[in-house]
């Protein structure tokens, strides 16, 4: 009796499974992805630099708040950013709490800068929207945290592979 092959799977062993290693493909773009996280940091601490520079500049020539509060605001995003980054390289992953930190501080930023005063009112309403959602969001992730360290789960949400 001759026996037939499938034929939806790939032949074993030749140059298809050398070009084509899903694992090792997988493994090369998450080195990749880290290299490229790695750059965006140093561009990241230059560009925190440059700015703390213009911060001195401003403080000492012509001290005006709305600048100075402004640049010292966006050095805190640009500060939490660099967080982020740094544990996803450390983790793999993005913590939802702290993304909606950035965002919460980066939303607060603008309203400040520009003024509550001078932003349409729908605009405001959006605003205040999109903070309760994320307070809430906020919120649900500090209930999920609590569920799985009850649980005695690590809170990484798998099982330790990246």
């Amino acid at each position: 009796m001759v026996e037939m092959k499938n034929k939806s799977t790939p032949p074993s062993g030749g140059m298809f499974d050398k070009l084509f290693n899903r694992r090792r493909i997988l493994v090369n773009l998450d080195g990749f992805q880290d290299i490229l996280v790695v750059i965006l940091m140093f561009a990241l601490l230059v560009h925190m630099s440059l700015l703390l520079v213009t911060i001195f500049l401003h403080l000492s020539s012509n001290p005006d708040f709305k600048t100075i509060a402004k640049d010292m605001l966006s050095m805190l995003i640009l500060i939490e950013i660099f967080r982020l980054m740094a544990i996803y390289l450390e983790t793999h992953h993005i913590p939802i709490r702290e993304a909606v930190e950035v965002t919460l501080i980066s939303v607060l930023r603008e309203v400040i800068v520009i003024g509550i005063i001078y932003i349409d009112p729908v605009m405001i309403a959006c605003i205040c929207a999109f903070l309760l959602f994320n307070g809430i969001l906020l919120y649900l992730d500090a209930g999920a945290i609590a569920k799985i360290r009850a649980s005695g789960g690590s809170g990484h949400g798998h099982d330790g592979h990246h």
